[in-house]
């Protein structure tokens, strides 16, 4: 079986998330790094956590806006986390 990633952008706070078959990867903000060591201009960290697609509620999914259109290098990010090979760098953002 072949596996297929596609991407979403969330319309509420334009995080991008994944789904490959029957679960999403969301990225969800690590709030114990937030001003880490007194450091407030680091930007946010998020780590991308694992849910099954029936976790997310109707009104969240329909606020998703499923695209080819997200960088490479966000794209690559989403592609290590599900086990993918990288996208080469250059590639464009379709």
């Amino acid at each position: 079986m072949n596996r297929i990633i596609t991407y979403a952008i969330n319309e509420e706070d334009g995080i991008v998330v994944s789904r490959v078959g029957s679960e999403i990867a969301w990225p969800v903000l690590q709030y114990e790094k937030l001003g880490e060591g007194g450091d407030f201009t680091k930007p946010a960290e998020y780590a991308l956590e694992k849910m099954p697609v029936t976790s997310i509620d109707g009104r969240t999914w329909q606020g998703l806006t499923w695209t080819k259109k997200i960088p490479v290098e966000l794209k690559n990010r989403h592609r290590a986390f599900w086990g993918f090979k990288p996208l080469p760098v250059h590639a464009r953002a379709s």
